[in-house]
């Protein structure tokens, strides 16, 4: 079981104990130029096209990071490398509109990179993590048989994702990237996961993270 710590920051004091609690799943906001390269998931939801983190759950004795550099492979058929964040944000997952919280992340591994995002989920004696990192890819990505398909979101298109009601021939017709795997009704409504809208929650707070020198813009 991978262990890491969470120290929280001093106003922080009445938050849960987290440390040593075990990781469930991970995955990346994997970046290419401007670009952070989403899924496509399999099962439309609630009549809606699921558009997913690149991630997954951990198998074995896997670390956090490893989740995800064997996930986002598994789903978009590229390497990835960390990219260290400026601050590790924590979201409780019954709480994901309310603000966001820094907090001190100490991996227990020397090579493991922090994460971007904690999102912690369950109850006091059931608590569990699932982890986002940053990353750059090495090449360009290709949908596998797991995924629908990839997207690639600028921070335009993540905040207007998060914010409006736009089908799949409306982001296409605007300029839209992607790469999908299977036909689709044009017409359905692009539905933004957790993971996606929470990114779009920290680049309003912290929008130098699209600015990494791996990025342009």
């Amino acid at each position: 079981m991978d262990i890491s710590t969470v120290m929280p920051d001093e106003d922080f004091a009445t938050m849960l104990d987290i440390q040593n609690v075990r990781i469930n799943t991970a995955g990346a906001y994997v970046c290419i130029e401007e670009f952070y390269v989403f899924a496509v998931g399999i099962l439309p939801y609630k009549g809606r096209i699921p558009i997913v983190r690149l991630g997954g759950h951990r198998e074995g004795n896997e670390t956090g990071w490893q989740c995800a550099v064997r996930e986002v492979y598994e789903e978009a058929n590229i390497q990835i490398h960390p990219i260290s964040p400026q601050t590790t944000h924590l979201a409780e997952w019954d709480t994901r509109d309310s603000e966001l919280q820094e907090i001190k992340w100490h991996p227990t591994r020397v090579q493991e990179p922090k994460p971007l995002l904690v999102v912690r989920y369950g109850g006091e004696s059931d608590t569990h993590l699932s982890l986002m990192y940053l990353a750059r890819a090495e090449g360009l990505p290709t949908p596998s048989s797991e995924v629908q398909g990839l997207v690639f979101l600028n921070r335009n298109d993540i905040h207007r994702l998060c914010t409006e009601s736009i089908t799949l021939e409306q982001y296409l017709d605007r300029g839209g990237k992607a790469m999908l795997n299977g036909s689709f009704d044009v017409r359905m409504d692009l539905e933004p996961f957790a993971q996606l809208r929470l990114l779009d929650k920290m680049l309003n707070v912290q929008p130098g993270i699209s600015r990494h020198p791996f990025m342009k813009v």
